[in-house]
């Protein structure tokens, strides 16, 4: 089945994240998405609390985090460990693929938005790792090298709003080839390549929405 997963989603966990977590499945349903996954700024969401979530609000989540490593962000689905601060880059991928998670290179090639750069993506190119060539708060031309390089190493690829703020959940998105509707067949999904990247860039109106939010985060705090 094909199953619309928006794959890089921040809640009010994240430092520059303002919407909770029903705020964010609330509107990822209303847009016909089938789930999210929660992909904080180096703070992991577990199985155990994504499956519970799944259950509660009959919506699929899956466990994430974005991990900054010395040479950018990484994405970690269904992270194991705990990951410590600014850690190498090779290192954590392995560790990450050792434990049986799964990993994706977000927006690879914005150095704006610490990506992790074609030479770093190159240097692992044994591992196939998923690009996410559709980031919907990234800019264009960014989008666009991501899918060129992906094209040209013959890489997986995915999509993801990279959502701080619940109106951009869904903007960009990934079709998942899964054989059910659980964590685990789209993550089985995802490592075997079964994917593919959707969506638009988000919108200014919403940008401008979360900046006044992420300021009245800051204010209350």
């Amino acid at each position: 089945m094909q199953l619309k997963i928006d794959l890089h989603v921040h809640t009010d966990a994240s430092e520059d994240g303002v919407s909770t977590i029903y705020e964010i499945i609330r509107f990822a349903k209303n847009r016909g998405l089938d789930g999210v996954a929660i992909t904080d700024h180096d703070v992991s969401m577990t199985y155990e609390n994504a499956e519970a979530l799944s259950k509660e609000t009959d919506f699929l989540i899956i466990p994430g985090i974005e991990v900054t490593t010395a040479s950018g962000h990484l994405i970690v689905l269904n992270p194991r460990r705990t990951f410590t601060k600014s850690p190498p880059f090779l290192e954590t991928v392995k560790s990450a693929i050792s434990d049986g998670s799964v990993v994706i290179i977000p927006h690879p090639t914005d150095p704006l938005s610490h990506g992790v750069g074609e030479e770093t993506v190159r240097s692992i190119l044994s591992l196939s790792l998923p690009l996410e060539i559709m980031n919907a708060s990234t800019l264009r031309r960014h989008n666009k090298s991501a899918g060129e390089l992906a094209k040209l190493l013959t890489l997986p690829t995915v999509g993801g709003s990279d959502a701080h703020v619940d109106l951009a959940v869904g903007d960009a998105y990934t079709v998942v080839d899964a054989k059910a509707r659980s964590i685990e067949a789209v993550l089985e999904a995802i490592k075997s390549g079964k994917t593919s990247a959707c969506g638009k860039q988000t919108t200014i109106t919403t940008m401008i929405e979360m900046t006044w939010k992420k300021i009245s985060k800051r204010t209350k705090t």
